[in-house]
């Protein structure tokens, strides 16, 4: 049983090493970092997702004070893309007069749960934010199946502003949404607030660089409700809750 137990021991110490030799440590004397700049982009519940810029700076050892800002694409709940009517048909969202896209500017902290010591290891964050939301609301545009007026002319498409319940009332006559820009120069803005919570890990192989992986919720409230669909077919909504998984690139300096 000593024989066993000694070698049980030299092979524990030996694992021990080698783990150690494999997450050599960071902390070697270098520069102290105060200012971490991060930007990646996310994914998030109600649409595709967005891009976030993050600056910080050092407040205590294990806290740093900092200002977010996001850009994101918001749907509404009852959105859903069909297409249209030819025989190469593109997509358009019956009911949805408004596209949205919410630029957040806040200032948070970024809690350090667990510190990043070596190589290739990882380290624990819990951040929030809060501050200013800006709904960007763009009007929607589609091209539409049009008579000629001539006996002897041809049929042609035209692009209108998306009215679904005076004008455009019969599906079987919109081709699809129209290009994407169009629109840009009406766009609207609406102002509210909102309060992000999320966790993220970070891991690297150097003290300067490292990768996060970021999860959580953002609430967005405004004081009356964005009209994103027509009043008479969906009910518009002023709370907006979402969850978002994110990836960002980062830099201490």
């Amino acid at each position: 049983m000593t024989v066993v137990a000694k070698l049980c021991s030299v092979v524990f110490m030996l694992t021990a090493l080698n783990a150690i030799a494999q997450n050599d440590l960071i902390t070697e004397p270098t520069l102290l970092y105060r200012k971490r700049v991060l930007y990646g982009a996310n994914l998030n519940s109600s649409s595709l997702g967005g891009i976030n810029f993050k600056y910080q700076w050092q407040k205590t050892a294990l806290l740093k004070n900092g200002f977010d800002l996001e850009l994101a694409r918001i749907r509404h709940p009852k959105e859903e893309r069909v297409y249209g009517q030819s025989d190469n048909p593109k997509q358009y969202t019956p009911g949805r007069v408004n596209m949205a896209f919410f630029l957040r500017t806040g200032y948070g902290q970024n809690i350090f749960i667990t510190t990043r010591d070596y190589k290739n290891s990882v380290s624990l964050h819990y951040n929030y934010s809060f501050g200013v939301t800006t709904a960007l609301l763009k009007p929607i545009y589609i091209d539409v199946f049009k008579l000629s007026q001539d006996p002897f002319g041809q049929d042609y498409i035209a692009t209108e502003k998306y009215e679904p319940i005076n004008t455009h009332t019969t599906p079987y006559t919109i081709y699809g949404n129209a290009t994407f820009t169009r629109g840009f120069d009406e766009m609207s803005a609406r102002i509210g607030g909102h309060f992000k919570n999320s966790l993220s890990v970070e891991w690297g192989e150097y003290p300067d660089a490292f990768n996060s992986l970021e999860a959580g919720f953002c609430v967005d409230l405004f004081a009356q409700p964005l009209p994103l669909m027509a009043n008479e077919l969906a009910k518009n909504k002023q709370l907006y809750i979402t969850l978002f998984l994110g990836f960002n690139f980062g830099q201490n300096r």
